[in-house]
């Protein structure tokens, strides 16, 4: 192992204060990927121990988003086939809800497309998560695009745990990939649940023409804003979308950027979501090598993802539990 980098897996599992620049070591070309891996996975080892935490979605309302990000299938800007319907009934949420709860789902998100919840939208997201959760014991986590602060403190007197905002990418790499709203204007919402009590996740999507340099850059600005789950999403290339022939990513560069964020956030939750299968193949179970301790089961939001009882067995080939 190159002594830059065991020097800097040193100082993390220690608790120091890592120099921005320190971090350079795992974007530069001359790193091992499987020295990179190897420290992902000690550091895995010593945050998160052998726990794997879940969560499952449920798409609640699919279409005709206004905005023109150039990945998504949901967008009204792109000539795709996806789904094409309003917010579900409470009724229809509540079971997607208890579906995931049976499964072994740690966490249960209400997803919706569009930029911005109506008043009645937030309403009825609340009720249904009040609802749900008389029905269960996991936390229920709403991502709903931007919200403001009386939204926010309605889905939080409705026993809301988390709020779900994705940054996507570095701030210097998204205006080519979103022109109607601002990388900011995302921070600027991750900080307002933040100060409205909720836990954030936030993470973004890889595979879109990005460079290692972008990657850290926006692991960089999670670790800021103290994101406490980390998706990360692979591109899955959507006919109809700009980036429809985008060059996917290999499964070892996937394996890098896994093992980059858990370097600059060793003690949250690495997520690995949407693309998993797809781009990872027969490689999907060394996320977790690569420092992931967290996942997505069941389906994504607009394709299909592996039977949960498939991961399951996966998780437990490895040696590793679900989270109690």
């Amino acid at each position: 192992m190159q002594d830059k980098l065991a020097d800097l897996i040193k100082k993390i599992l220690a608790g120091e204060a890592i120099p921005r620049d320190e971090y350079s070591i795992l974007i530069a070309p001359a790193t091992e990927t499987y020295d990179l891996l190897y420290g992902a996975h000690l550091l895995r080892e010593h945050y998160k121990g052998d726990e794997v935490d879940l969560c499952a979605i449920i798409n609640a309302k699919s279409g005709k988003c206004g905005e023109d990000c150039a990945f998504c299938a949901q967008s009204a800007h792109h000539k795709t086939n996806v789904e094409v319907y309003p917010l579900l009934s409470r009724e229809e949420i509540e079971k997607g809800y208890i579906e995931a709860q049976g499964f072994g789902a740690h966490h249960f998100g209400i997803i919706t497309s569009g930029e911005r919840p109506s008043a009645d939208e937030i309403e009825k997201i609340a009720r249904a998560a009040e609802s749900a959760r008389e029905k269960g014991h996991i936390p229920v986590d709403v991502s709903a695009g931007f919200l403001n602060r009386e939204q926010l403190r309605r889905l939080r007197t409705a026993g809301v745990r988390r709020i779900h905002c994705n940054l996507e990418t570095s701030e210097r790499f998204f205006p080519k990939i979103c022109t109607t709203h601002s990388w900011r204007e995302k921070v600027e919402t991750i900080k307002a649940a933040k100060a409205e009590g909720f836990e954030v996740c936030s993470g973004g999507l890889f595979g879109m023409g990005e460079t290692r340099q972008d990657r850290l850059d926006m692991a960089l600005a999670l670790k800021e804003l103290d994101a406490d789950s980390v998706p990360l999403n692979f591109l899955v290339r959507v006919a109809g979308t700009p980036l429809a022939d985008a060059e996917p990513l290999e499964p070892p560069e996937i394996l890098r950027t896994i093992a980059l964020f858990r370097y600059v956030l060793p003690d949250k939750d690495i997520r690995i979501c949407g693309g998993r299968g797809a781009n990872l193949r027969s490689m999907q179970s060394w996320i977790f090598y690569a420092g992931a301790n967290a996942m997505m089961i069941g389906n994504y939001l607009t394709t299909a993802g592996n039977p949960p009882e498939e991961d399951l067995r996966m998780i437990r080939d490895l040696g590793l539990k679900p989270k109690a």
